[in-house]
């Protein structure tokens, strides 16, 4: 009897855990480009800009610590998509020399 509660508690977590990962939203090409980055030291500029691109596409308004099942939502989805948008694009660099010209400032 204990060698088929071991093997129905190890197919239990085989399934919840293939659906977890399954689950997981594709961004393979954001990931991609985080863990090439996440290499190099960001400017506090830089870090300052990602935070304003987030806020800009709506992410701020999410609270993912609390219901991770947000992620997949429509909602959520298209604000980190616009926030990929951004980010890969030429509002970051307009958004790192406003930093930039704002620390300047100080």
């Amino acid at each position: 009897m204990t060698n088929l509660k071991k093997n129905l508690f190890a197919a239990v977590l085989l399934a919840t855990s293939t659906m977890a990962v399954s689950a997981q939203p594709h961004t393979s090409a954001v990931s991609a480009s985080a863990a090439a980055s996440s290499s190099i030291d960001k400017t506090r500029a830089e870090v300052r800009a990602d935070l304003a691109l987030w806020k800009k596409a709506g992410l701020d308004q999410f609270r993912v610590d609390y219901e991770p099942s947000i992620t997949f939502s429509r909602e959520y989805r298209s604000a980190y998509a616009e926030y990929v948008r951004m980010r890969n694009g030429p509002e970051y660099n307009a958004e790192v020399q406003r930093e930039v010209q704002r620390q300047s400032k100080r």
